[in-house]
Parts: structure tokens; sequence; C-alpha cells
């Protein structure tokens, strides 16, 4: 199927995207991806996630960060990127190491700024056409799915039979995945899943021999795929994607279907198939089964699967059989072992697996909560104190957070009492036999009010300005253990799916950005080029959503070609002028106002003190910028 690649809006955009996903569940394969990905609204796009995203100002080899581009002509911008995936030659990714959990350096490899644009401009049109084929139990780095929800189908599995309990666990792992996928074998993968846009395939396998900069030294890229790159993750999904589905055929998803896949399971069962089950998350991987037989058997297959079709190899100590019964699973940080249920009237005690935080995970969580308790005794004063111990609560309420969803009482009690004993000796250091003053109850605590109101609890305090600012505890946050599994109709490219996470999420969809970033615009504004730069014509679309499309001051609605986008000190630097919090958006007739034409016939008291106030932040901007 070839792609029309006509946009004129990110509504279109998304339309398109959703149709890419239809198409390609029903089988569909595709060509003229490279006119979608290279539209101007694609790119836009592309920039507006690269900009939001906390690392949006680390530069590659080149040394040139985000911002410098955002200072641009839009024009400029859009046809660099344009012609830099016509001819795309990437440069070497900077190789630079981040300490992981078990002390060990995982090598990330940092793609420059105009790559990462590339990357992400094919990464909108390549996600929906792969995420229509992959395996749906597979949970890493996929939209609308996280840690929690693989976690939760592992639970599922493990007690969805009541006579033969799938309770013996492959725990897979694969010795240094990123670093050793095999670019032949990944593009054979690329092409099958239904990308035939041989201009696309031609980038990717560009991108992937690329190779990386470290210390100075270019090294060639033979193998695997950098870990940092915006591509990595979906093309580390597609690699794996035959595996998901060669272990979810034979009992999980199995290839003929009835109108329920339940009824077909239970087809399998009765001819003797025994029941596996598959839940991955990026290279984590566990597969359920009801017997230990079955389990090596199963392991013995995927070993030579492994390396034959994959060139890959299972690490030989981590990838073990475990019985859940005498030994916990950890994965993704959680362990899962069968117990006892708790006394319950004229109900039996019965044998299933629960969910619980890794005791070794949690207790580095809570050394780190501690580090954070101490650093209140280095503050200078109780302003800075208060300052910190919110610091560390916002650590607590997160970790609470993440924990909810398993058992997780025995996790908030062990948190509580060692942050709660590390801050008594913390307090006991600064005050002295004082320190009974700041044991105040959590109800009288001045921050985080809605947590603490009706807890008669204490907790160590400080006061500033007169109120009490102290820590919170772990056990306020509600556990919200559920035993659903996670339903696959939850996706970004369909409008039920996305209905439904928002539902689920309790958000709100995200309005479309408008296309105020037309032509003419640009040759009117064309004189004053380093105040109306590509980061203004970004921004105004951010500051148009935030003020619901109305004026900021005379609450009309705004037509597109009678407002204006207000610079409220234009005098501010090039890279902070453009700034979401210096733009207002005014209709034609208060923004002539503002500048001093005269106030417009209908204005009440409110409109004209709007008017005032912008009026005075502009005038005290231009007086400060004649003294400079």
């Amino acid at each position: 199927m070839h792609l029309n690649g006509r946009l004129s809006s990110e509504k279109e955009l998304r339309q398109k995207l959703d149709f890419i996903y239809e198409k390609s569940k029903g089988g569909s394969s595709f060509h003229g991806i490279l006119e979608v990905a290279n539209n101007e609204v694609t790119i836009m796009t592309a920039i507006h996630n690269i900009k939001s995203n906390s690392g949006a100002n680390t530069a590659g080899v080149d040394k040139v960060k985000m911002s410098r581009y955002l200072q641009m002509e839009k024009t400029k911008l859009v046809r660099l990127v344009q012609d830099t995936m016509r001819k795309y030659k990437p440069k070497p990714a900077k190789r630079v190491y981040i300490k992981k959990s078990n002390g060990k350096m995982r090598p990330l490899g940092i793609p420059t700024v105009l790559n990462r644009i590339v990357q992400e401009c094919l990464r909108i049109v390549l996600e929906p056409l792969v995420e229509a084929k992959f395996f749906p139990n597979s949970y890493g780095f996929r939209p609308y799915r996280s840690v929690h929800d693989a976690v939760r189908m592992v639970f599922h599995y493990a007690n969805v039979t009541s006579n033969q309990k799938a309770w013996f666990v492959i725990e897979g792992d694969i010795k240094g995945f990123f670093d050793h996928i095999d670019h032949r074998v990944m593009m054979d993968k690329l092409w099958r899943i239904g990308i035939h846009d041989k201009r696309v395939l031609s980038i990717i396998k560009a991108m992937l021999k690329a190779g990386y900069m470290e210390d100075g030294t270019f090294c060639q890229g033979e193998e695997g795929t950098p870990q940092g790159g915006i591509l990595s993750p979906l093309l580390a999904n597609v690699y794996l994607n035959s595996f998901d589905w060669t272990v979810g055929r034979m009992y999980q998803q199995p290839r003929q279907q009835t109108a329920y896949i339940v009824s077909d399971r239970q087809r399998l069962k009765y001819q003797g198939v025994n029941a596996k089950y598959l839940v991955r998350y990026a290279d984590d991987w566990v597969i359920l089964t009801n017997s230990e037989q079955e389990a090596k058997r199963l392991l013995h297959k995927l070993e030579k699967y492994f390396v034959h079709k994959l060139k890959l190899e299972l690490s030989q100590e981590k990838t073990v059989i475990t019985d859940m019964r005498k030994t916990a699973v950890t994965f993704l940080g959680f362990d899962l072992k069968v117990r006892k249920t708790a006394y319950a009237p004229n109900k039996p005690k019965r044998e299933m697996v629960m969910s619980y935080p890794n005791p070794q995970k949690l207790q580095k969580a809570i050394n780190k909560l501690c580090d954070g308790v101490r650093e209140v005794r280095t503050c200078s004063s109780d302003a800075y104190r208060a300052a910190q111990i919110e610091k560390v609560n916002s650590q607590i309420v997160g970790l609470a957070e993440h924990y909810k969803h398993v058992l997780c009482s025995d996790a908030y009690h062990k948190m509580d009492y060692t942050v709660n004993k590390c801050a008594y000796k913390t307090f006991k250091r600064l005050f002295g036999k004082r320190v009974q003053e700041h044991l105040i109850p959590l109800q009288s605590l001045a921050n985080r009010p809605q947590r603490h109101e009706d807890h008669r609890d204490t907790a160590l305090a400080v006061k500033v300005d007169g109120v009490w600012v102290g820590f919170t505890k772990a056990y306020l946050t509600h556990a919200r253990h559920s035993p659903r599994s996670f339903n696959q109709t939850i996706t970004p490219y369909t409008v039920e799916g996305r209905e439904l996470y928002y539902q689920k999420a309790k958000k709100q969809a995200p309005k479309d950005r408008l296309p105020l970033y037309d032509g003419t615009n640009l040759l009117e504004l064309a004189p004053r080029k380093a105040l109306y730069n590509f980061e203004y014509f970004m921004n105004r679309e951010y500051a148009f959503n935030r003020d619901r499309g109305v004026c900021r001051c005379c609450r009309t609605t705004l037509n597109l070609g009678h407002c204006q986008c207000h610079h409220i000190n234009p005098f501010l630097t090039p890279t902070q002028v453009n700034k979401v919090p210096n733009l207002a958006w005014v209709c034609d007739t208060c923004h002539e106002a503002i500048h001093g034409k005269g106030l417009p016939a209908y204005a009440t008291e409110r409109i004209k003190s709007k008017i005032r106030t912008f009026q005075v932040k502009l005038t005290s901007s231009l007086s400060n910028s004649n003294k400079a």
C-alpha cells in the first residue's frame, strides 16, 4: 500500500496514523513512508516531542544543542530536516556511561540533535505500523503500557486456572541484547513486518552502522543498536517480535483461533498441550508453565532458537527455572511468590501467587531517602530545611505510588519507620532536647494539606513563616492492587483505545495544536526575525491551548484571522523571549489597546484592569531595556 504524504494539521497526522494502524492490523505492507515522515506537520510534531523531553538540550558529537535549532527560521529548519532525511549520512553517536542498579556501567549512545529529529519523524510513522503486529503481551517501550501492566499480567496468568497452576517460571536474560543485535536479521524483520519503503530501510541501516565516538576514537557499528537512540526501543521490539509469537502460538495466542481465544486454549488443553504464558518487557521476559519438565523442554528449545534464528545467546547464569512455591521470581523490581491468602470468615485459606516489592530494590530506595533526610542537617536555615523536606516528600510519594499496585503494606511501614528513625536522629542533632517540640500532628502541617487532613499521626517538622512543614508518610497512599488483566484494546491509534486510556489514567485528552505556523505570518514578521524565530512559532501553539483559545483580556473566542500572540516582555534575551510564560493570546482590539491605541468601546472595568496589567509590564520592560 502506498501512503499519501499530504498533511496540513496535527489532526490529519493523527488520522493518518490511525489509518496505518488499521491497515497494518489487516496485514498490509507499506510504501511511501518517507513522504509522511518528512512532511512539515510530522517534523513540527517531532520537534515538539523532543523539545518536551528532559534531555532535549543534550548535545551529540557536533556539540549543537536543541536551543540553537529553535532560534532558526522555521522554513530553514524544516528544509534542513528534509534535506538531512533525503541525503541521510548520520554522524556517530557520543558514547557515555550511566550506572546500573547492580553497580555496573551501561553504555549509551547519544545521537546529534538533528539525527534525533530524523529518528523521531520515522518513529512517529513507523510506530502504528509495527504496533498493529506486535505480540499482545510485550510491554516495554510501547505507548500506554507500563511496568505495572506487565507485572499484573504475570500475576493474572499465574493464577488463571484452578487445577493446573502455572507456577514454574523460566526467567529469561539475553546476554548483551542491545549490543549484539544482528543488522542483517534486523533488516529482514523490518521487511517482514511490513516496512517496504527501501529509502526508510536504508536510513535505518545507516543509523545502525553509524558507530560511536569514545574518548576521541571512532568505533564502527558492526552490530547492535545504540541505547539512547530514539528508534532503538522500537527496533528492539521488532527484533524480538518473532520470539514472542513463536512462544505465544504454542498456547497463549493459538493459530486456529475461534471466536474467543480462551475456548481455543481449552481445545489445546484437552489435546494434552501444557499451558505456556509469555510476558516480556524489553529484553526481560518470563514464561509461566505448569510443570518443571515442560519448562526444561521449552528452555532447551529456546536456547537453540536464540542462537540460530536471532544470533543471540541466553545468559547461563541468569536464565533459570524457578518454582514459585519455593523461591520468589524477581521481575522488573517486583517479587512474585506463592503464598497463602489471609484469613477470611467462612473462607478457607488457599495458595496463590502474590506480588510485592523486591526487598533489595526497596532497601536501596529507602537508603536514598535517608540520604536526603540527612541533608536537612546541612541546611543553613529553616526555609532551606523545609525545601529539603519537601524534596524528600516528593520521593516518598513517588515510591508509594510505584508500589501501590502490589502488596505494599509491609513496604510502606518499613519506609515510614526507617525514614522517621533517621529524621529523629537528624533533628536531635539540630535541636537537641527541643526535638519533641518539632513532633507535629499530620493534620496540622501546612504542606500537602489534602494528603494529611484528618490524620493525627505525628511527623517531624520545621516552622517557616508561622506554619509547620514536615515529612509525609508513605502509608497515606492508598493501595490499588487490581487483579484484572491489561485491556489490549488500549492503544493511541484508535479512538476507542485513546478514550479507554484517558479513562484509566483519569486524564483529559490533550487538545490538538492548531497549525498556527502558516507562511503568510512568516512574511509579515520577516523584519523581526530575532523575535519571531522557530521557537516562537512552536511555543505560541502551547500558549494558544493554555489560554483555551480565548482572549486573555476580554475572554472572547479567538478567530485565527483576528488575534495576536503578544510578547509580555519583548526585550528579553533571544533564548528567553519566546518561552511560553512570556506569550499571551489576545484579540486584535485588545492588542491595540495594550500598545496604547485606545480602549475598546465594550471594555468593562475587569477588561480595563487586564489591559492595564499588560501595559504596565510592557512599559516597565521598555524602561529596563533603555537603562540597560
